[in-house]
């Protein structure tokens, strides 16, 4: 006669088994679980590794839902990411593409330039109709670098839609803008009045004035221009919306609070600035872009005083994401050695506003700050409002620290 199971040798039969089907489960599943754990350790992440973001999200068959969550933290570095990997694969999946296109849309309004260019050149690449309203958009900009960039894609549109679109910007208050407007008006209509962009951009570095017959070449070109513009004009019949037509809703992107060190050893902490709008300027010593734009700083801060935060941050000795120096090699430097130098350069250039330390790209890595001068204008509510490479007057300065008193809408 056969022994029944004892309810011990039951339980152990039934562990097994239980085990079994775990192990079966991790063979068919470990693959996709652990792809999922990787991506959320991205979404957390303050700056994701670039291959490993990519990696991930080409695993997904549809990404889609993947990269809005990515796009939804409203990090720096993820909705860089986000745009990069659809502008390297949006002409291979138009059918996954089509789920995102408002967030597509919502690119082109980005407080971030740079997410802002590699949106345009998607919606360019893909012949979109939208491509005119979100270029357009730029136009009303107070960076005149953003009012460049709507131009360059403007200058890919049909002449009778751009044309009258363009024709206002001959009286931009930037000589450039006025000069890159013209030369995109003279591709246009093949009429040639002089007028040449390189000679109204002015030369930093050597510390001098535009050329006056060159302003003056410019100014005379561009009334050449809007007197046959007003010989033409029935010529152009394109109806335009009215200006004040809003473009895409800019995102609204909460910035999360960090602490740094200042030249004295004190701890500043961002959110101590709460309900005031903040500049922050990412600089390094050996950067001769940013030497070039303190003395702006200085002066937008007395001309502003306290109503607005400007806050140095010197990412003197830090390195990259593959261990290499961003600039001059600091291997071997001592911390304090650092300080110093900064300290040195802040006194011997009478910056008149906090300067803080970060050594290890902390913070610099949440806002991409590599590329210097790299510049992020907070609002008063603590969300971020622009992110820009490269140098600014203190006339933009003012315009864009103006344009984030404003609600976002």
């Amino acid at each position: 006669m056969e022994d029944k199971p004892t309810p011990r040798k039951r339980r152990l039969w039934v562990l097994v088994g239980v085990l079994f089907l775990i192990a079966a489960a991790y063979s068919l599943f470990h693959q996709r679980f652990n792809g999922f754990i990787d991506r959320q350790a991205l979404l957390r992440s303050a700056s994701p590794d670039p291959d490993e973001f990519a990696a991930s999200a080409a695993q997904l068959a549809n990404p889609a839902a993947y990269l809005k969550h990515c796009w939804a933290t409203g990090k720096v570095p993820h909705r860089e990411l986000v745009m990069s990997f659809l502008a390297a694969h949006c002409a291979a999946n138009p059918e996954w593409l089509a789920q995102i296109h408002d967030l597509l849309l919502a690119g082109t309004a980005d407080p971030d330039m740079s997410v802002r260019e590699v949106a345009l050149g998607i919606l360019q690449s893909r012949d979109d109709p939208r491509l005119f309203d979100c270029a357009r958009a730029q136009l009303r900009d107070p960076d005149p670098l953003a009012r460049q960039l709507g131009l360059e894609y403007l200058r890919r549109l049909k002449p009778n839609q751009a044309i009258p679109t363009v024709v206002p910007l001959l009286d931009d208050p930037d000589l450039t803008v006025a000069a890159t407007a013209d030369v995109a008006l003279m591709h246009w209509t093949g009429e040639d009045f002089g007028v040449r962009v390189r000679d109204a951009i002015p030369s930093r570095q050597a510390d001098t004035n535009l050329d006056a017959v060159h302003v003056s070449t410019i100014r005379q070109g561009i009334e050449r221009r809007k007197q046959w513009y007003q010989d033409h004009v029935k010529d152009y019949s394109f109806q335009l919306a009215p200006t004040n037509s809003p473009g895409p809703r800019q995102p609204t992107c909460p910035v999360e609070d960090f602490t740094l060190p200042d030249l004295a050893g004190k701890t500043v902490r961002l959110s101590e600035f709460r309900g005031k709008t903040v500049l922050l300027n990412f600089w390094a010593t050996w950067c001769t872009a940013c030497q070039a734009e303190i003395p702006d700083l200085i002066d937008l801060q007395n001309q502003l005083g306290g109503d607005v935060i400007i806050l140095g941050i010197s990412l003197d000795g830090a390195q990259d994401e593959q261990g290499k120096s961003l600039g001059e090699d600091s291997a071997g430097v001592s911390p304090d050695a650092l300080k110093a130098k900064v300290a040195r350069i802040a006194h011997a250039r009478g910056i008149n506003y906090p300067v803080l330390l970060d050594p290890e790209a902390r913070v610099g890595r949440r806002f991409n700050g590599g590329e210097l001068p790299t510049t992020v204008i907070i609002d008063r509510n603590g969300c971020l409002r622009r992110r820009f490479i490269g140098e600014r007057t203190v006339t933009v300065f003012k315009a864009m620290l103006t344009e984030a008193l404003k609600p976002n809408s």
